[in-house]
């Protein structure tokens, strides 16, 4: 089958499961992926030209020949900065997106600028509003004109996404706290803004349906339980950030939340926002907002065009074959020019804008497994020299299932016991050795904290996509054989606490020589060089409430990049 044809079957199927999806089984359903292409219209007035093969070429045709289905575009009430995201912008930006065949996500910020889980602001026209019925029907208005406009326009988009990771407490004046979830306040909000979608496709004969968008999967997993405990259901769509660095969960978790959501609430479920670094370099003076802590060790801890486009590929799979539905990936036209980018390390674009390999993931054919997913053999050994082994000698750890199992291990020879097993490609989790056959501390080793990465006490396995060796001497973090642990494995860091009123700590493994604070937009906000030393505190009293970036420079020269929130008491 050639290209052509290939597309034209993912859009035939992918329309028809835009229709039909909330009431179809799992085992039916049609998988898509798509990008938020937010970014393009004010790249292009900032200079930006994309090229694929060489040749200059229109970013929407570029992604739609490639075979993203639905293009996500962010809306702020009445932008602070400039006309961007305004709903004028956004309707020269769904026009181009649906005459390239994609389907439309239309997010409705309910702010002036970026909303997410450490900001949830209402727009400056509403500020003054006390009385929550009144704002309601300011909600439900603002979301009514504004579909009706697009209706009007012949642009109505296909789904509608009801606020941005809206974990906590939504359309705040800048003295109301963000948590703990005033239920229901946001419930009643979100149900006006779904009945103005309602009543439009009563209208409009449309079938627009919502998204409830919260930030990382295991947030996913409570805030929806939340809410069905107090009476919001009434919404089509489940959708959730996943961002490696900034989620306590792996791949092959994050598709396993995908699964669990739709099975307790019958939806459809997406992955409306996910990246992953190329590069770590840099092309212009912005802060990346992705950096080394966004590499997951299961990919070999090093960033490329092809390791962006396998986690693209793999993780998508993954919640296709959970019962996911899409996968959207966040910006990935979003490149440096005179204005700057602090995403464009994490492009679909190189520093040339030319197009690379992690846009291959849109026209993966998902029918198929990728190679990589299948299982691969693992080998666990322990050096036990000088160790009492008449008890025996045992591996224990998340790959044996829940609860642990103690798996006896075989004596290899030279005081070396070895265990062997197949486990899942990309995969990773905690284990240690024992000398017993019981839980008893006694008959644990203790492992030393530099490669303590699972609870300051156990070890922790990473499965790429070959073969596998954990060998260790026991209680130690040398290998068999000599050598040390990978040192993408060893490096550590600590921020705490987090989220933070008037001071964060910074521990590391390394000496820190300064530590730089950016918002959301990576704007410098502050800079702080220190003595190199473990321990560093910076003063973030002054920063309003919000979430910001620390990046971190060790005495050698090494980069961290990491999200705090700041909140007021």
């Amino acid at each position: 089958m050639n290209k052509t044809s290939h597309l034209i079957r993912r859009l035939t199927f992918c329309l028809t499961a835009i229709l039909t999806l909330i009431i179809l089984p799992a085992a039916t359903q049609t998988f898509c992926t798509g990008a938020d292409l937010s970014f393009v219209n004010e790249m292009e007035d900032c200079g930006a030209i994309y090229y694929e093969d060489g040749a200059a070429n229109d970013p929407f045709v570029i992604f739609g020949e490639h075979g993203a289905k639905i293009a996500r575009f962010r809306l702020w009430h009445t932008p602070a900065a400039n006309n961007y995201s305004s709903l004028a912008d956004v309707k020269v930006s769904i026009g181009r997106a649906k005459a390239a065949g994609m389907q439309v996500l239309l997010d409705f910020h309910y702010s002036d600028t970026w909303a997410d889980p450490g900001a949830q602001l209402r727009p400056a026209a509403w500020q003054q509003i006390d009385d929550l019925e009144v704002l309601a029907d300011s909600l439900y208005n603002y979301t009514y004109n504004t579909l009706y406009q697009l209706h009007q326009q012949g642009l109505l988009p296909e789904m509608v996404q009801l606020g941005n990771e809206i974990n906590g407490n939504i359309l705040l004046k800048p003295d109301e706290p963000l948590y703990p979830n005033d239920w229901p306040r946001n419930v009643l909000l979100l149900q006006r803004a779904q009945q103005a979608v309602a009543d439009i496709n009563a209208l409009a004969a449309a079938f627009i349906k919502t998204v409830i968008h919260i930030a990382q999967p295991e947030n996913a997993l409570w805030w929806f339980a939340d809410a069905a405990e107090n009476g919001l259901d009434d919404f089509d769509i489940i959708g959730f950030s996943y961002y490696p660095g900034w989620s306590v969960m792996s791949v092959r978790e994050a598709a396993e939340a995908v699964a669990e959501l739709r099975q307790t609430y019958s939806k459809e479920v997406m992955i409306v926002e996910t990246a992953y670094p190329f590069t770590l370099e840099w092309d212009d003076n912005d802060n990346n907002l992705l950096g080394v802590d966004n590499l997951l060790p299961c990919y070999g801890g090093q960033p490329s065009p092809e390791n962006q486009r396998d986690f693209l590929t793999e993780l998508s799979w993954l919640v296709k074959e959970k019962g996911g539905s899409a996968v959207i990936y966040w910006e990935p036209a979003w490149v440096s020019t005179e204005c700057g980018s602090s995403w464009e390390n994490a492009a679909f674009f190189d520093f040339d804008h030319q197009l690379h390999q992690g846009i291959g993931f849109m026209d993966y054919d998902y029918e198929i497994k990728p190679a990589a997913l299948d299982p691969v053999a693992v080998t666990f050994k322990v050096d036990m020299t000088g160790v009492d082994t008449s008890h025996g000698v045992f591996v224990t750890g998340d790959f044996t299932g829940q609860p642990w199992q103690l798996v006896p291990m075989q004596s290899a020879g030279d005081n070396i016991f070895s265990y062997q097993t197949t486990l899942p490609a990309r995969s990773q989790g905690a284990y240690i050795f024992r000398n017993n056959n019981n839980w008893l501390d006694a008959s644990r080793e203790t492992v030393p904290a530099e490669c303590a990465l699972y609870w300051g006490n156990h070890r922790r396995y990473v499965v790429t996509d070959t073969a596998a060796l954990m060998a260790f001497v026991w209680s130690s973090c040398n290998a068999i054989g000599g050598t040390a642990v990978a040192e993408w494995q060893r490096y550590q860091f600590e921020i705490f606490p987090n989220p933070a009123t008037d001071a964060l700590w910074v521990q590391s493994e390394e000496e820190i020589s300064s530590i730089t604070v950016y918002d959301a937009f990576g704007k410098l906000l502050k800079s702080n060089s220190f003595f190199p030393s473990q321990t560093v505190k910076m003063d973030v009293a002054e920063l309003p409430s919000g979430f910001y970036f620390l990046k971190i420079i060790t005495k050698e020269a090494k980069v961290i990049t990491q999200k705090f929130l700041k909140y007021e008491d």
